[in-house]
């Protein structure tokens, strides 16, 4: 009768690849998508060249509002006038939680009147909004 050596024995254990690919996937589409919800708040503009803040934080900015060198008010890829732009403010400003909570992003073209721009400034002012941030290009 012939004994089988047990120390000779090699164990291999296999590794099911399937769920850490299907975390890769997710992971490639999340920032995929997020990428392109990013790129659908910011319309191209020339900005002001400026220094601008000196934080090394950057806060969320609740609204974007892009005003274009036509003095167009854009939001979200929508063309706005200005008591539809009242009227998105307010909502924002409830879903926000209150005027304090929320503070707006004003990119505004370098070649954009700068009436059409004191105009959307004192919209939201209005609304008692007063941490209004305008977007700057730091210049070289």
């Amino acid at each position: 009768m012939q004994f089988r050596n047990s120390r000779n024995t090699i164990r291999t254990v296999a590794i099911d690849m399937t769920p850490m690919i299907d975390i890769v996937f997710q992971l490639l589409i999340f920032f995929l998508v997020t990428a392109q919800m990013a790129q659908q708040t910011r319309a191209t503009l020339d900005l002001p060249k400026e220094k601008g803040e000196e934080t090394k934080e950057t806060e969320q900015a609740g609204l974007t509002i892009n005003v274009l060198a036509d003095g167009s008010v854009v939001v979200n890829d929508e063309v706005l006038s200005y008591e539809a732009l009242d009227r998105l403010v307010d909502e924002a400003v409830a879903r926000a939680g209150g005027v304090n909570e929320l503070k707006p992003l004003v990119r505004a073209d370098r070649n954009c009147d700068a009436a059409k721009l004191n105009e959307v400034f004192n919209r939201l002012s209005a609304r008692g909004l007063s941490a209004i941030r305008l977007a700057t290009e730091r210049s070289r």
